[in-house]
This record gives C-alpha cells, sequence and structure tokens, in this order.
C-alpha cells in the first residue's frame, strides 16, 4: 500500500496562511477625526501609508491629521507628498459637506502633485 507524503502539502498551506496573515495587517485607515463617510458597496481597503486630507462637517481641512487653512492646503499637501512618496492621495470628506468644497478639495489636490485621488468611503 503506497504511502502519501503530505510534508509539501502542509508546507504549502502554512505559507499561504502566513502570507495571508502578514498581508492584511498592512490595511489601516485613518480614524483618527470623526468624519461621517458616505456609504459604498463596493469599496476598497486602501493602505495606510498614503497622504490623507479630511474634510471635517464644518468645512474644516486637515492633511495628516493637521488642520490647515484651504489656501495653505497646496503646501502643506505638497510636503505630505514628499516625505511620504506617494502621489496618490486619499481623501476622507463628511457626506454633509457642499460638492462646491470637495471639488476645490480635489483641484487643491491635484495642484499639490497628486496625480490620483482615493476618495474613502464607510465600511
Amino acid at each position: 500500500m503506497p504511502i502519501l507524503d503530505m510534508t509539501a502539502m502542509v508546507d504549502v498551506v502554512f505559507n499561504l496562511l502566513i502570507f495571508f496573515m502578514v498581508s492584511t495587517t498592512f490595511i489601516t485607515v485613518q480614524q483618527a477625526l470623526p468624519v461621517d463617510l458616505p456609504q459604498a458597496s463596493t469599496s476598497l481597503p486602501q493602505a495606510g501609508s498614503l497622504p490623507t486630507v479630511t474634510v471635517a462637517a464644518d468645512d474644516s481641512i486637515y492633511v495628516g491629521g493637521v488642520e490647515v487653512a484651504e489656501s495653505g492646503l497646496v503646501d502643506a499637501l505638497r510636503a505630505e507628498i514628499e516625505t511620504l512618496g506617494q502621489n496618490v492621495v486619499v481623501l476622507r470628506a463628511d457626506q454633509s459637506i457642499s460638492h462646491g468644497l470637495s471639488v476645490r478639495v480635489m483641484d487643491l489636490i491635484m495642484t499639490a502633485g497628486g496625480t490620483r485621488i482615493a476618495i474613502s468611503t464607510g465600511n
């Protein structure tokens, strides 16, 4: 009766388990500022090492957790982009802000050097 060697299969399963455990710990979301994000059923998790612009319900703007005026957003975000070395910027905007403000902020993000904007949504 032939004996089936399970060692190789067990090694593959453990490697896959370790890979998925390690890769899921890198997915983080900045939760420091209370923002009521709009809901989306097709949203994907984003990495936490991306420059983040947050627009709160009272129209205050934050770059990396530090409040900035709308006129100072470009300079602050440009510094954040250079520090992190990422051109993809995450926009966390409260769902109650005006459409005009969100478009102005997205335009300022592109002016600061952001090549793509990832719009953050709730879970």
